[in-house]
């Protein structure tokens, strides 16, 4: 019964996925994305230099490269090393802060557009209420970033210091050191949640909303990192984009990287939404046959 159950939503899914076309959106999506995943980085940059140590994006680089293609990786670096808008301090910095933040909040912005179409809701909310929002949750990313980035780096100084200073055992230590890692994917997973929960313009009930957007998480977290991984090691030991698309390879692998996080964020929007609408469903059931009961028992 139960595999009966999956295979019939799993159904589901991909009818839906075709039907939306979720492949095309997801291109509106990863072009949407390049274009904003550079001004983010600038961002972050900027924000990290603000609070004196711009050595906090190495963690966020040096984890992104453990999953990036290596030539998608080397042009963002690029890119990073050749801006020098945020170098130049006064009104050129807040001018460069101004267009990041404006440019991000655009990538921002079609991913709300795309799990609207997952959740399959029409926006009612005001273009400067939606701007307002995807500018919030670039900075709620940010902070968690930043938070993640104290967590692995720090966490591992704090560490060291209480095995030499308050003799804490090394297992204990292995074991912490390990942990920062499993935190660092909650990170990641809360990013995901948050954008499920509060970028859609989905209005019902707000436990049933909540609950709905942990298994598009887990899902969109699981595959991300393991396609990621995967689609790296491949583009880094064929190389084929190189000779097909030349000199642009790296702009291509870009890309397919970003259109195939693009597609998972979709259609984690969509197991979500079936999940909420099969909430709903049996709290409406529960409803009915209370009502049959009650009017049964007049």
């Amino acid at each position: 019964m139960r595999s009966n159950g999956f295979i019939r939503a799993l159904k589901r899914l991909i009818i839906s996925v075709i039907k939306n076309d979720f492949y095309g959106m997801a291109a509106e999506m990863g072009f949407m994305m390049v274009i904003g995943i550079f001004p983010f980085m600038l961002f972050l940059m900027a924000v990290f230099g603000w609070m004196g140590n711009k050595s906090y994006m190495d963690p966020i680089l040096l984890a992104l490269s453990n999953i990036m293609p290596e030539q998608a990786m080397n042009l963002i670096l690029t890119v990073l090393s050749e801006v020098m808008i945020f170098q130049q301090g006064g009104i050129m910095a807040v001018i460069g802060l101004i267009v990041t933040l404006v440019l991000s909040t655009n990538g921002v912005a079609v991913v709300l557009k795309g799990l609207n179409r997952a959740y399959k809701v029409e926006e009612r909310r005001n273009l400067i209420y939606t701007r307002i929002l995807s500018f919030i949750m670039v900075i709620v990313n940010t902070l968690v970033l930043f938070l993640s980035i104290n967590l692995i780096v720090f966490g591992k100084v704090f560490i060291y210091f209480a095995v030499e200073h308050f003799h804490m055992s090394s297992k204990v230590a292995l074991v912490l050191l390990t942990l920062r890692w499993p935190v660092a994917f909650l990170a990641l997973y809360l990013m995901a949640f948050l954008s499920y929960y509060i970028l859609p313009d989905l209005r019902g009930n707000e436990a049933f909303k909540r609950a709905s957007a942990l298994p598009g998480s887990m899902f969109f977290c699981t595959f991300w990192l393991v396609g990621s991984w995967g689609f790296s090691v491949y583009v880094n030991n064929l190389g084929t984009y190189n000779l097909v698309y030349g000199t642009i390879g790296a702009f291509a692998v870009l890309m397919v990287w970003l259109y195939y996080t693009s597609i998972l964020l979709l259609i984690g929007g969509e197991i979500n939404s079936q999940v909420y609408n099969q909430l709903e469903r049996k709290a409406n059931e529960i409803k009915e046959d209370f009502a049959k009961l009650k009017k049964i028992n007049d």
